[in-house]
């Protein structure tokens, strides 16, 4: 077993309903140690002019499932939430999930890079994360989460509400 931390996001339908249905589906499937953030409304990165603001969240609970399967299992996830397979990059979404973390393990393979590559740049799950787990050190980088938050990018982002 090893805590696993995973982003959430939504800009479609209602985001923060669509986050906190999905974390209390994490919760019911995953119990042992499960903890949340508060949620985020972030704007959007990266995305057409007409996107609206991101719902964002972090997750953490223990799970001895292989990578790949606990993947698969937030795909299908993101597929009952009415995320189609093919979603293609920074569009709207009713549900994304990322794997940003999961303990001390590094994987890289064609289906998922843990830690997930981009969290360095994401002050949108960086903040959240920080919530939840202060004292959290990416595997490989001796940082802090403060000073990481610092250096990500500037992004608008307040707690929703």
């Amino acid at each position: 077993m090893r805590e696993v931390f995973i982003a959430l996001g939504s800009n479609l339908g209602v985001p923060d309903q669509n986050v906190l249905r999905a974390m209390a589906r994490l919760a019911q499937q995953f119990p042992e140690g499960f903890r949340s953030s508060e949620i985020y409304r972030t704007e959007p990165v990266d995305m057409a002019a007409d996107a609206t603001d991101f719902a964002n969240a972090v997750v953490a609970f223990q799970s001895g499932l292989p990578l790949e399967t606990l993947l698969s299992n937030l795909q299908a996830l993101e597929a009952a939430f009415g995320r189609p397979k093919d979603h293609g990059k920074n569009t709207p979404r009713t549900l994304d999930l990322d794997l940003i973390a999961a303990g001390d393990e590094t994987l890289s393979t064609p289906a998922l890079t843990v830690p997930h590559p981009k969290v360095l740049d994401r002050r949108f799950v960086l903040q959240p994360l920080q919530d939840i787990a202060p004292e959290f050190r990416f595997p490989g980088i001796n940082e802090r989460l403060t000073i990481l938050i610092q250096r990500a990018p500037s992004l608008g982002i307040a707690l929703w509400g």
